[in-house]
């Protein structure tokens, strides 16, 4: 859900907030899962005019396999492990391996509080 603040408001970029879509997936190799980030201010809200870069690290049994922002006049890699942001949104995508585990996902932009995600791959 996008909270809007109203043109005058003052509001500031704080801190990172990660949503998965799943908490599980398959330890296949075709399984993925969606990471939506949003660009937060001190009362949680997302800051909708935000484009800050976002920098995605991962470890364990998966693979970042594709990063967005939904920005039709972005030129942005797909395939990396930076996006910038738009309207405050943007996505990571990524993929299991063949062996069960976790797999943990941080995400960092300069000047905000990072944020960090733990998917568990099974058979």
């Amino acid at each position: 859900m996008l909270c809007f603040q109203g043109p005058f408001s003052k509001s500031a970029e704080v801190g990172l907030g990660l949503s998965l879509d799943r908490e599980r997936i398959a330890a296949d190799r075709r399984d993925v899962a969606h990471i939506v980030v949003q660009i937060l201010d001190s009362a949680g809200r997302t800051v909708p005019t935000a484009a800050n870069a976002v920098t995605f690290q991962l470890e364990g049994e998966g693979k970042l396999i594709g990063v967005d922002n939904g920005d039709p006049q972005s030129h942005d890699e797909y395939k990396a492990t930076r996006v910038k942001a738009f309207n405050g949104l943007c996505l990571a995508i990524v993929q299991s391996t063949a062996k069960p585990g976790q797999i943990a996902m941080t995400a960092t932009s300069q000047g905000l509080k990072p944020s960090r995600v733990v998917i568990t791959t099974r058979i």
